[in-house]
């Protein structure tokens, strides 16, 4: 008869009891010993790297709260408040510990402080308005002698100035004729040219156009 095959032995079992009366004062006390994955049994004795263990954390009344299984991850004789502390990663939890590490983990979201600075609304600094574009600068405008001015019901003619007739001798009175008949562009020039040649002209020359003018 074949000797029926042995069971694999049974993990050791450890039991720690913390000295709370309820499931709020250990999470307010003891949070950051239970993560989601692992959890830190305060006051066991340091077990080799690896090894798997049964565990129940309990209160002081003797109500379990956390049960399950854990690998060994490392020990620390200082682990919380100057007592040692052994942490386990989670192999295997029952329901009702699964939920009490959901509510660690979300209390501790809660505890963290906002990285996100703050600013009262007085200290904000403004938003960048865009500067105002400045309007275009007109360019002063020049000041025509009244004798010299062309007709403001002069028609404009777009005559090209090459086609313009040859200024006479006198040339003031010519030009001023033509620009009567440009267009504005062809005007401007032909008063420049006006104003020139006015100016190279002799005191009596300039008293005589105006005369003419004036009999015109």
């Amino acid at each position: 008869m074949a000797d029926a095959p042995v069971p694999p032995p049974l993990p050791a079992a450890i039991r720690i009891t913390r000295p709370y009366t309820s499931e709020e004062d250990f999470l307010d006390r003891e949070l950051e010993t239970l993560t989601r994955a692992s959890i830190t049994l305060l006051g066991a004795q340091a077990r080799p790297q690896g090894v798997v263990l049964r565990f129940e954390l309990a209160l002081s009344s003797g109500v379990v709260l956390v049960r399950g299984e854990g690998r060994v991850v490392s020990f620390k004789a200082n682990a919380f408040e100057g007592l040692g502390g052994l942490t386990l990663r989670f192999t295997r939890l029952d329901t009702r510990s699964k939920a009490l590490v959901d509510k660690a983990a979300t209390l501790r979201e809660k505890r963290r402080p906002s990285t996100r600075p703050q600013f009262p609304d007085a200290l904000e600094p403004p938003a960048d308005k865009p500067a105002s574009p400045e309007p275009p600068r007109e360019p002063p405008p020049v000041a025509v002698p009244a004798e010299l001015a062309p007709p403001a019901s002069a028609p404009a003619v777009s005559t090209p100035l090459d086609a313009a007739p040859a200024a006479p001798a006198s040339g003031s009175v010519a030009l001023a004729d033509h620009a009567a008949s440009a267009t504005l562009p062809e005007r401007d020039s032909l008063l420049d040219r006006l104003r020139a040649r006015a100016r190279a002209l002799h005191p009596d020359d300039i008293a005589r156009i105006l005369a003419e003018r004036r009999r015109a």
